[in-house]
């Protein structure tokens, strides 16, 4: 019955499918979809829709955030309401559905694991070829909710990898953001593709020397910095832990979070700072994407003290890359995901990332190296021009939309 009332509630007053009769010359359309992310996400927007907005004319349904932003011109901006719970989830699921459906775009490209579930209607209700895009490993997510028994994360990792591989059979095509993620779709046997989250060149431009630091006008205090999403998981307690360490062995730090949005963990890590380094720490909220380079060429050191998670193992950092075309050194958790990119360019050390000790011996390293650390973010930043970035992969993108038959 639920699923009859979806369809009803999609059709609205009328149960033909839309046809595709495109007049001759005329652009062909991506809707590009999103109900868990940001409406301009780094990924989707930055990296995805403007590449695909040389090409195709881009329809972006996402998420309103009640924020003020810029479109490029062959981007058209269906906001929907950011919805919670469950049933809002699913309500705003069938609502992109809907919309997509309205726009008659000749592919749809959606974004979450919630758009699974949109896959089989748009394949119903739409002729558009449809690209299913995962970000995550979002089984291996499920068993880091340490506030739920092990029996029951395994369960729920179970059912959530079973839900995902049978609505993504609808689905023409996969495009996951690392190769082991890939890997995991090849037992439903679509054609899928890795497509990395680099970073692009024209807002990580050119390097511009400056002997002007952040926060350093009167002192000569090194930035660390670290940026993205923030959680106990991905390190957060673990970096101010090693702040400690590291004003008791001597080293002027000063350790720059950007991006801690969420209320209780800023007041969690303010508390634990103040046991002694809370002037050795700042918190920006935010940074929009193209402006986070900026900042980044300011501070000295790179961290990633992502920890030994499942999902962290599979999934590959962002900001590994984006740290090396600003050509900070970095220092970073020695996972399958981020050590093979540090050891081919030489461009950081690895830790421990359960051991803090080990973190403030990496970074007092470098501090007492700076021929070497200037050194290594020449090579990362040389490695993000040669083979790390986005103008690689958006080749990669619009060879797939050509496989599904993009006149481009």
């Amino acid at each position: 019955m639920g699923i009859v009332c979806a369809l009803l509630y999609i059709r609205g007053m009328s149960g033909k499918v839309n046809s595709h009769r495109r007049t001759p010359g005329k652009r062909q359309k991506v809707a590009i979809i999103t109900t868990r992310h940001g409406a301009q996400d780094d990924r989707i927007y930055f990296k995805e829709a403007l590449s695909l907005a040389k090409k195709l004319d881009v329809v972006m349904i996402a998420p309103d955030d009640g924020e003020v932003l810029d479109w490029h011109s062959k981007v058209t901006y269906y906001p929907i309401p950011r919805r919670r719970g469950i049933l809002g989830r699913v309500l705003s699921v069938f609502e992109t559905v809907k919309t997509a459906r309205k726009e008659n775009p000749d592919f749809c490209h959606v974004q979450d694991i919630d758009l699974a579930l949109s896959l089989p209607f748009l394949r119903l209700l739409t002729r558009a070829k449809l690209i299913y895009d995962c970000h995550e490993a979002f089984p291996e997510q499920f068993l880091m909710n340490k506030g739920k028994p092990l029996l029951l994360r395994r369960l729920m990792a179970w059912a959530v990898d079973i839900f995902e591989k049978t609505f993504v059979r609808a689905a023409d095509y996969v495009v996951t953001a690392d190769e082991a993620t890939r890997r995991s779709f090849d037992k439903i046997h679509v054609p899928s593709a890795a497509i990395f989250n680099y970073p692009p060149l024209h807002i990580f431009g050119e390097l511009k020397s400056s002997t002007t630091k952040l926060t350093r006008s009167s002192s000569n205090r090194i930035v660390l910095v670290y940026h993205g999403s923030m959680s106990e998981d991905r390190g957060l307690f673990h970096m101010i832990e090693a702040l400690s360490l590291l004003r008791k062995k001597g080293a002027e730090t000063i350790l720059l979070l950007v991006g801690l949005k969420d209320p209780s963990l800023k007041k969690k890590a303010e508390q634990l700072a103040e046991e002694g380094v809370i002037e050795n720490m700042q918190i920006i909220e935010w940074v929009p994407h193209e402006r986070i380079s900026g900042l980044l060429k300011l501070c000295d050191i790179g961290l990633v003290p992502w920890q030994p998670e499942e999902k962290h193992k599979r999934n590959i950092p962002i900001k590994l890359f984006e740290y090396m075309a600003c050509a900070l050194p970095v220092v970073a958790a020695d996972l399958p995901s981020i050590r093979p990119y540090v050891q081919k360019a030489q461009c950081g050390l690895l830790y421990d990332s359960t051991n803090a000790e080990e973190l403030a011996g990496k970074v007092v390293e470098l501090i007492n190296d700076p021929q070497r650390m200037r050194q290594m973010g020449q090579n990362g930043r040389k490695a993000v021009e040669r083979w790390w970035n986005w103008g690689k992969m958006e080749e990669r993108l619009w060879e797939i939309y050509r496989q599904l038959g993009a006149e481009i």
